[in-house]
């Protein structure tokens, strides 16, 4: 890359907006390979340590501000921007490898973040619903859904999901600084520092190097990316032509398409879908629903409940492995944040009750028989009551698991209601508005679930 041109001063954190970034990591937040973490500065920042507090976070803010500012050499970027990988097995058995970085990394990149903000929202929000956006992958999910219900009859329509390979390890980075330079520029410095030459990446004792890492113009329907997996739908020709932009573009920033994980899929189709030349040959044709984000997009009621049982499944066969822990304080720990309810969240927001509620039911029996396991070894003793109790908060004498059946009847509901504008503003080229014939029936569901329930919250004069 050529020596950045700045026509910005850098982005200045004030010490109040380091502080509450240092405040905003959750608790147990994860450090890097230094040891250090965030709960360590917060410890030296209160309690005890305030006498020297103001001191501190003084000093804490000048080297902030001297990363942001560019100031810092770059020779320590390599140890500043490593972090440990964490390799994970895939389902296709290959290999994703997590990385969790230094705790100065993480700080110093949400202040930049907050210095910018809302110009950031305000270039990312038209297409891109990942960085910085509440609730964006349920919006997408429902926005999706939203235009299938609305025509799902209409033959001509296509929908296309995209995914490139292994785009965020592969995509080249003069191109992501460049665009940084010219749109972001009060942060540059700091992103030139952090992906302007390689950071190394270590396994055990061992380290690699990391080194590499479409506007709309076809008046589409719905065009949305979370992250590099990216929506599209409009009619065949438009759809068509998208793609061939993303092949014929995408290699210039060694973004490859991923073939096999490209699909297209509208229940309806008046047979030019399957004209040899319109599409790939090896492009997925899905013909009942397509799984999006870990959710589905479909009017079959078999395909969203067959769906919905194997996420059910894999999750008890995960808790089927606590035991081995041989420790039971730690295999509660992992069912309540990582293996319970948690692994169903995503989906049983974005799907009607009334379709999974089987697989509900199945998830709370194995559910129930773990925990039964777990407190008293399989023994008698455990029967509805002391299932009722473990639904408590801890505070209150439970053990804090949720029923999935439970939550099923308006976890769907309240995403809904609670993404709307957001789907408002994604559809408002559509000629989509108003509440479509899933929301009103799991309103109904709701009403009939809780008595007395009051739904004027999620309603008003037609719209949640």
């Amino acid at each position: 890359m050529p020596s950045p041109i700045i026509y910005e001063p850098p982005h200045v954190a004030d010490f109040e907006c380091v502080f509450g970034c240092i405040k905003s990591f959750p608790k147990e937040t994860y450090c890097g390979r230094d040891g250090l973490r965030a709960q360590h500065l917060l410890d030296a920042l209160c309690g005890d340590g305030s006498v020297i507090a103001t001191d501190l976070i003084r000093a804490i803010t000048l080297v902030v501000n001297l990363w942001l500012a560019g100031r810092c050499p770059t020779i320590l970027a390599e140890f500043v921007v490593s972090a440990p990988l964490t390799p994970l097995i895939k389902s296709d058995n290959g290999i994703r490898p997590i990385a969790v970085g230094t705790i100065w990394r993480r700080m110093v990149s949400k202040v930049s973040m907050k210095g910018v903000g809302k110009e950031m929202a305000k270039y990312l929000n038209d297409f891109q619903f990942e960085v910085g956006v509440s609730s964006g992958g349920e919006a997408m999910l429902h926005i999706a859904n939203r235009v299938l219900s609305e025509h799902h009859a209409d033959g001509s329509l296509v929908m296309l999901t995209v995914d490139f390979s292994n785009a965020f390890n592969l995509v080249d980075r003069s191109a992501l600084l460049h665009e940084v330079k010219k749109i972001f520029p009060s942060i540059s410095l700091w992103v030139n520092f952090l992906y302007g030459q390689a950071a190394r990446l270590y396994i055990g004792d061992q380290h690699r190097w990391s080194a590499t890492g479409i506007r709309d113009n076809c008046k589409l329907l719905l065009h949305a990316w979370y992250l590099d997996d990216g929506t599209v739908i409009r009619d065949l020709e438009k759809v068509a032509r998208v793609l061939n932009i993303i092949r014929l573009h995408g290699p210039g920033l060694d973004l490859e398409l991923n073939i096999k994980k490209t699909e297209i899929f509208w229940p309806s189709c008046e047979g030019r879908k399957l004209r040899a030349n319109l599409f790939p040959t090896d492009i997925g044709r899905l013909s009942l629903g397509v799984k999006l984000l870990g959710g589905a997009v479909s009017r079959d009621v078999g395909f969203i409940s067959g769906l919905a049982m194997k996420s059910v499944v894999n999750a008890i066969d995960l808790m089927g492995l606590l035991p081995q822990l041989c420790d039971p304080q730690s295999e509660l720990i992992l069912l309540r944040l990582c293996m319970g309810i948690a692994k169903l969240f995503f989906g049983l927001s974005t799907c009607q009750s009334i379709h999974i509620e089987e697989a509900a039911l199945f998830f709370d029996k194995g559910l129930r028989r773990s925990i039964e396991d777990m407190v008293i070894c399989g023994g008698p003793f455990f029967g509805d009551i002391q299932w009722q109790l473990a639904s408590f908060p801890i505070r209150f004498g439970g053990l804090d698991l949720y029923s999935a059946y439970e939550v099923s009847s308006y976890a769907f509901v309240a995403s809904r209601a609670q993404s709307w504008a957001l789907q408002d503003r994604i559809l408002r080229d559509s000629g989509i508005c108003g509440m479509d014939s899933d929301y009103l029936c799991a309103m109904t569901r709701l009403r009939n679930t809780i008595p007395g329930f009051d739904c004027s919250a999620f309603t008003n004069k037609g719209t949640p």
